[in-house]
C-alpha cells in the first residue's frame, strides 16, 4: 500500500512538473474601428456589440483610426463642435485614438478643444504643435500592460504631396507633419525592445499600410484607417496583419494575439456588423437621442423627387448650385466633398444639405481657358482619387495602362466643344483652389460665401430636386 502511495505521488509531481514546463499560453484582444465621421446613430449598436465583447474579454483594448468627426452636423454644427461625438466616445469606453485629416476640420483650436474633452489619449508619431497652442493628450505612441503584457502602439497620418494631410491649407495653423515612415525608424527599435508587441494605428489609407508593413516586418499589426476599406478577411503581408473595418461606424474589427512565454505566437481577426447587432446601450442611446433633438437641422427645405444612389449626380446638383448662384459658365466639385451617395425620395432637410457637404469652404471664383479646365479635371482625378463633377458642360475621358486620365473631350452644355483657347468664368470650392495643383493664370477670388449657404438659398427659391439619374461625366 506504501509503495502504490508512493508511486501516486511520483506520479502527481511528474504532472505539476510538466505541467509547469508547458509554455504559458496568453491572448490579448483589441476592438478597432475607423474613420466613424460623427455617424453616432449608429453608436448605441456599437457601443452594445463592445459591452457584450467586454464580458468575454474584460482586458480588451478599443481602439480609433481617426476621422471622428465631419459627416454629421449633429456633431459637426453643435454649440461646441465635435463634443457629442467625444462624449459618446468616452461613454463606449475607447482607450485610444489616433488622428485623421478631418480632425483639423475645424482648424487647431476646434482639435484642441476636442482633446480637452476626450478622456483617451490621441498618438500619432508624424506630427508636431507650435508651443503656443498647448494640446493635451497626444504621444507619439503609448504603452498598455494587459495580463502581463507589454503592448507598444505607434500612431500616424498620411501625409500628402504638399506636406500636411487631406485637409484645407488653412487650418494647419501651427500643426507640422512629418512622412510617417521617416518617423517610425525613431520608435520601433526602442519598443521592439520593451514591449511583448507594437502595434501601429494609423489613418493611412491601406494601400499604403501594406506598404508600410512590408518595409517594416517587425510591427506586428497595423489598425488602419483614411480608405474606407472593409477588410472581412485576414490580411497578412509577411507576419504582419493589417486591418481596416469600412466607415461609419458600420463595423468594428475584433483582432486576437495568442502569446507564448510572451511571444505572439498567433494572430488573427474578425470583422464584425455593428448594424445587425440586436441591441443597443441605452445610455449611449439616451444621448444619442438627446442631440438629435435640435429642431433647427428638421427643418424643411426641399423636397427630393426621386431616388438618387450615385455620388456624380449629388455632385451635379450641387455644382448646379453654385454655377446659378454666382451666374458663372460652369461649377466644378471634387468627388471627395459628397460625402453621402444616396438620397430618397423625401423631404430634404437642413441636416440633409449640412451633411452632405460638411466643410463651409467658400466658393471661389476663377476665369480659365479652355486647356486649363481639362488641367482641373486631370488634376482632380489624380489628387481627389476620381472624375470631377461638372455643371455647364460633359465629359468622356479614357484611362492608360499607369491609372492616368487621358483623351478628355469636353462639351458645353450648349453642344458645343470647349474652345481651349476662349476663357471661361467657373467656380469650384476653396479647398479644390488650394489644394489642387493644376497649370492656370488666374490665382482666382473668394466669393465670400459658403457652398452651404448658396444651397439653402438656392433650394428656397427651387425646392424641388430631381437628380435620380444625373450624369455628366463617361469613361470610354
Amino acid at each position: 500500500m506504501k509503495k502504490l502511495s508512493n508511486i501516486l505521488l511520483a506520479t502527481l509531481f511528474a504532472m505539476l512538473f510538466l505541467a509547469a514546463c508547458q509554455p504559458k499560453e496568453q491572448k490579448i484582444y483589441v476592438v478597432s474601428t475607423n474613420d466613424m465621421h460623427a455617424n453616432i446613430d449608429n453608436l448605441p449598436q456599437m457601443a452594445a456589440l463592445i459591452d457584450s465583447l467586454r464580458v468575454l474579454y474584460p482586458d480588451l483594448l478599443l481602439f480609433g483610426a481617426g476621422d471622428n468627426r465631419s459627416g454629421n452636423p449633429i456633431n459637426d454644427r453643435y454649440v461646441e463642435p465635435c463634443r457629442p461625438m467625444y462624449e459618446l466616445m468616452n461613454a463606449i469606453g475607447f482607450d485610444l485614438s489616433t488622428f485623421g485629416n478631418h480632425e483639423w476640420d475645424g482648424g487647431p483650436i476646434a482639435l484642441r478643444n476636442a482633446l480637452g474633452w476626450a478622456k483617451f489619449p490621441f498618438v500619432c508619431a508624424n506630427v508636431t504643435f507650435d508651443d503656443t497652442l498647448q494640446m493635451p493628450n497626444v504621444y507619439p505612441y503609448k504603452i498598455f500592460e494587459r495580463n502581463g503584457l507589454k503592448i507598444g502602439v505607434i500612431g500616424g497620418i498620411q501625409v500628402g504631396e504638399n506636406g500636411i494631410p487631406d485637409f484645407h491649407p488653412k487650418n494647419a495653423g501651427g500643426s507640422h507633419f512629418r512622412p510617417f515612415t521617416e518617423v517610425l525608424p525613431e520608435y520601433l527599435p526602442q519598443l521592439r525592445k520593451e514591449c511583448n508587441a507594437v502595434f501601429l494605428l494609423t489613418h493611412y489609407g491601406f494601400e499604403d499600410d501594406m506598404e508600410t508593413a512590408a518595409k517594416f516586418p517587425e510591427i506586428d499589426a497595423i489598425f488602419g484607417g483614411h480608405s474606407h476599406t472593409r477588410v472581412a478577411e485576414k490580411q497578412l503581408v509577411g507576419n504582419v496583419m493589417v486591418t481596416q473595418a469600412e466607415a461609419k461606424a458600420k463595423y468594428v474589427t475584433l483582432s486576437t494575439f495568442t502569446f507564448r512565454n510572451g511571444k505572439i505566437v498567433d494572430k488573427d481577426m474578425q470583422l464584425l456588423s455593428v448594424k445587425e447587432f440586436p441591441k443597443r446601450n441605452e445610455k449611449v442611446l439616451a444621448m444619442v437621442k438627446q442631440y438629435n433633438s435640435d429642431p433647427y437641422f428638421s427643418t424643411v427645405i426641399g423636397n427630393n423627387l426621386t431616388p438618387v444612389n450615385s455620388y456624380e449626380s449629388l455632385g451635379c446638383f450641387m455644382t448646379d448650385v453654385i454655377r446659378y448662384m454666382t451666374d458663372s459658365e460652369m461649377g466644378f466639385q471634387n468627388p471627395g466633398g459628397v460625402r453621402f451617395d444616396t438620397l430618397s425620395v423625401r423631404p430634404v432637410t437642413i441636416k440633409d444639405i449640412a451633411a452632405l457637404d460638411p466643410f463651409d469652404n467658400e466658393i471661389i471664383r476663377f476665369t480659365l481657358t479652355g486647356n486649363e479646365i481639362v488641367n482641373l479635371i486631370k488634376c482632380c482625378f489624380t489628387t481627389d482619387g476620381g472624375p470631377i463633377y461638372c455643371s455647364g458642360c460633359s465629359y468622356k475621358y479614357k484611362v492608360n495602362e499607369n491609372g492616368e486620365m487621358t483623351d478628355v473631350s469636353v462639351t458645353l452644355e450648349n453642344g458645343k466643344p470647349l474652345d481651349m483657347n476662349a476663357k471661361y468664368n467657373i467656380v469650384m470650392n476653396s479647398y479644390m483652389a488650394s489644394v489642387f495643383d493644376f497649370e492656370h493664370e488666374d490665382d482666382g477670388a473668394t466669393t465670400f460665401r459658403t457652398s452651404n449657404e448658396l444651397t439653402l438659398e438656392y433650394l428656397a427659391q427651387h425646392p424641388d430636386m430631381n437628380y435620380g439619374n444625373v450624369s455628366r461625366v463617361t469613361e470610354e
